[in-house]
């Protein structure tokens, strides 16, 4: 059913349309940061307008606002289907955007979803701290350098209520805790809450039981998400993590070194601060790269790297968690992205010259 036939309905409180709306449910917003604004804020154009929906507000409260706004053109239409579809429990709080005309199902439904007026930006898995810097400034959220400037000051005071935070080794930065995902901000949030919000975000999914898990593997949280961003950087195909992951465990436990290119990328790349760069990992590593003194050099230096190399997502860590169980020391590029494992050195130079003369 389109949205105008359930408009046209409405006013009768009509069964199709209880049925249609009786079936929303809150979606698992993404982490979002909104401040307490005017409750009605109209631009210039007069046709966007900003809605506040305070903590408290009843239906009646929120529509004769949007009528008042020119969103809406019947407070008490508004009121009544959000009574007769149970909706008028679940209204989100926070501040939204709406274009004036907007029909009383949609705005309805975006307010019991929790659809904000915010600024939206998805940060991939992979990217070095400086790379999301660039990417908020690009999606207008907050500026690079602000980013950079709030993740320092952040990375001063870690006992701000997170203990991943502050089980990191002396001396660590923030690179890896920056968690990827889909993030909305209001448009008032300053980089300060930004950079709070996304570090919080590994802190709620890196549980308890994850780090007894770690505990049980002899990681420490750091070491784990260390080496999650190491598999995060190396892989195309998204189930050979726990594949990848069983060969850097294995190599670990028996001391031979982890020759993860990545970590050579990493070590030969710009310098941590360094903003505006159209790429931050060189895609053909050289001999002379390889034979890098840099403690993320895992071709020259044994063990894992002082800390991550980039920010991973939790399928990453979680493969370090749950690693395959093979005996694979090895393994090498296809041309499809995929990798070709070994758990010998004669076996892996076999694939070498079948996948990469």
């Amino acid at each position: 059913m389109t949205t105008s036939a359930l408009n046209s309905a409405f006013f009768g409180i009509g069964l199709a349309a209880v049925i249609v709306l009786a079936g929303w449910v809150i979606k698992d917003s993404p982490s979002s940061i909104s401040k307490r604004a005017a409750p009605v804020r109209v631009l210039e154009n007069a046709e966007t307008v900003f809605i506040e929906v305070k903590p408290g507000d009843n239906a009646a409260d929120i529509g004769r606002r949007l009528e008042a706004a020119g969103v809406i053109q019947d407070a008490s239409s508004f009121s009544l289907l959000a009574r007769a579809t149970g909706a008028e429990r679940g209204l989100a709080a926070g501040e939204y955007e709406f274009e004036q005309g907007t029909s009383v199902v949609d705005a309805l439904s975006r307010i019991r979803k929790g659809l904000t007026a915010a600024r939206v930006v998805t940060i991939p898995e992979g990217l070095r701290i400086e790379e999301v810097a660039g990417l908020l400034e690009r999606r207008g959220i907050v500026r690079g350098g602000d980013f950079l400037a709030a993740l320092g000051l952040l990375q001063a005071t870690p006992a701000n209520g997170s203990s991943l935070l502050a089980a990191r080794p002396p001396g660590a930065g923030l690179e890896g805790y920056v968690y990827p995902a889909t993030y909305s901000f209001s448009r008032r949030a300053t980089a300060g809450e930004v950079a709070a919000a996304m570090l919080r975000a590994l802190e709620e999914r890196f549980t308890p039981e994850m780090r007894e898990k770690a505990r049980q593997l002899g990681l420490t949280p750091h070491e784990v998400i260390t080496l999650a961003s190491i598999i995060e950087r190396e892989i195309v195909v998204p189930g050979e993590r726990p594949l990848v992951a069983s060969v850097y465990l294995n190599r670990l436990r028996m001391g031979i070194a982890l020759q993860a290119d990545p970590t050579v990328q990493y070590a030969v790349g710009p310098p941590p601060g360094t903003l505006g760069l159209l790429s931050y990992w060189k895609r053909e590593l050289t001999a002379q790269d390889l034979q890098s003194q840099s403690p993320y050099n895992t071709y020259a230096r044994p063990g894992l790297p002082p800390g991550p190399i980039a920010n991973p997502g939790i399928d990453s860590i979680l493969a370090v968690l749950n690693p395959a169980q093979t005996s694979f020391l090895y393994f090498v590029a296809k041309p499809d992205g995929s990798h070709a494992f070994s758990a010998t050195f004669e076996e892996h130079q076999r694939n070498v010259q079948l996948y990469q003369r």
